[in-house]
């Protein structure tokens, strides 16, 4: 078990930044699929751009939190 700050805690700070930065991705790319399906032509290149660069960042902290976990 991981120590912080006095208490015990099952993972790292660091760790949990990862797990919660990775789950706020994951919730935004459910949404920015939803708001494609309803997207204008021209708001349609902005949400698929945003998806596109969150599921980039989200394999970048998968990446990340298996060579934390390792």
């Amino acid at each position: 078990m991981a120590q912080q700050n006095g208490s015990n805690f099952p993972v790292d700070n660091n760790t949990y930044n990862l797990l919660q930065s990775l789950t706020s991705k994951l919730e935004a790319i459910e949404v920015y699929q939803k708001y494609l399906k309803d997207a204008d032509d021209r708001s349609r290149p902005v949400f698929q751009q945003l998806l596109d660069e969150d599921r980039q960042h989200a394999e970048l902290l998968v990446g990340s939190l298996k060579q934390v976990l390792r």
